[in-house]
């Protein structure tokens, strides 16, 4: 895991900090430090990092460097430093601290995907900004006996995993998503042969196979509930994956979030038809849509149902006409074929692939985005 921590040198107490932080963590994180500008800027160039702790506030430099470091992929963990206390912000408040609020400072705490306070009174302070959820204590050794060094590195590296192991689809390189897309095929159908000769050959690659990035795929799985599809996609095409305790990785989740349910949990299994069943998935997964519920664990379910079991394809599309349900039944079907692989024949109606799909695709991606 590669670190870059940007301070300002001017104040030696989070410049003790930040060099506290380095030694505690050794070998198990590579971390580099910028105090200007010019020299992060020159660090982003060079390398590719994956977190970028930023600390203070109020500077100005902090918010370019801040967009650079996010438009490469690295993720924001901010710590204030107590910088963000009612008397700090009440200094020169209407002429700078105001100001940079509302350019700046707000924005990028609601950005951060953990925010790091250092005590009780600071904590009260950010709940009282309402700028950020996920506000953890880790003590400064620095200024307290009640952590040592060793200690102090040792949380926050775990904070620096923890959001490495959030939202990790937004991690994956296109092959390890394709990887997935095909995972996910193979799991649902339970057999390699539904595979084209395109896709089996693909995966079987040894460039491929060496370099799918297992632990942001398995922990996607897990997170969005579709680990059981997956691993036995994983056992069907033969791959190599390693064995990571997913349940026990800790992650964030999006304000607001919710658990999902099955479809069948939820409708549950007593129809008098098929046709019936799935007008009754169809008006659920529309409800679904409208409250950003909609997962790819409900694209699962439906596509091993359509896989499983026939209806009458004319008397349904005209049920879900009469019902205001066919577009979304088409737009989802657009989705299964660029997911889950679903193929036309399995498909009820015809697939439909316009501007609102292309917004389903993204509610989708963004599921778990932080």
């Amino acid at each position: 895991m590669r670190i870059l921590h940007y301070y300002s040198s001017d104040d030696a107490m989070i410049a003790q900090h930040v060099a506290a932080l380095q030694q505690g963590m050794g070998t198990e994180a590579e971390n580099h430090a910028a105090t200007t500008a010019d020299d992060a800027r020159t660090l982003l160039q060079g390398s590719r990092y994956d977190i970028i702790h930023l600390h203070g506030c109020w500077r100005y430099s902090s918010y370019s460097i801040t967009r650079l470091a996010m438009k490469k992929g690295a993720r924001l963990v901010v710590t204030p430093h107590g910088q963000l206390e009612p008397w700090v912000q009440n200094d020169g408040y209407w002429k700078e601290k105001l100001p940079k609020k509302l350019l700046y400072q707000r924005n990028q705490l609601r950005q951060a995907y953990a925010v790091i306070i250092q005590g009780k009174m600071e904590e009260e302070c950010m709940k009282r900004l309402a700028w950020n959820s996920r506000c953890i204590i880790i003590r400064n050794a620095i200024v307290t006996q009640s952590i040592t060094v060793k200690e102090m590195a040792r949380q926050t590296l775990a904070l620096y995993r923890k959001v490495a192991d959030s939202n990790t689809l937004a991690l994956m390189t296109q092959e390890t998503r394709t990887v997935l897309r095909l995972l996910m095929k193979t799991g649902i159908t339970g057999d390699v042969r539904w595979l084209s000769e395109q896709d089996s050959a693909y995966v079987r690659q040894p460039e491929v196979r060496g370099n799918i990035q297992w632990r942001e795929l398995l922990c996607y799985a897990h997170q969005e509930s579709i680990t059981n599809t997956i691993l036995r996609g994983i056992s069907i095409l033969r791959l190599d994956a390693p064995d990571i305790d997913v349940e026990a990785i800790p992650y964030f989740l999006p304000d607001g979030y919710q658990q999902t349910q099955s479809i069948s949990e939820t409708i549950g299994n007593q129809f008098a038809s098929e046709n019936d069943r799935l007008i009754a998935t169809f008006k659920l997964i529309k409800k679904l849509i409208a409250n950003g519920q909609f997962s790819m664990r409900h694209l699962v379910e439906l596509d091993r149902e359509l896989r499983q079991y026939g209806c009458d394809e004319e008397l349904l599309e005209e049920q879900l006409t009469e019902r205001q349900l066919l577009p979304t039944a088409r737009r989802v079907m657009q989705l299964m074929a660029d997911t889950t692989g679903l193929t036309e024949g399995f498909m009820p109606v015809a697939p439909q692939n316009d501007r609102t799909t292309k917004k389903l695709y993204k509610q989708i991606e963004n599921h778990l985005k932080i």
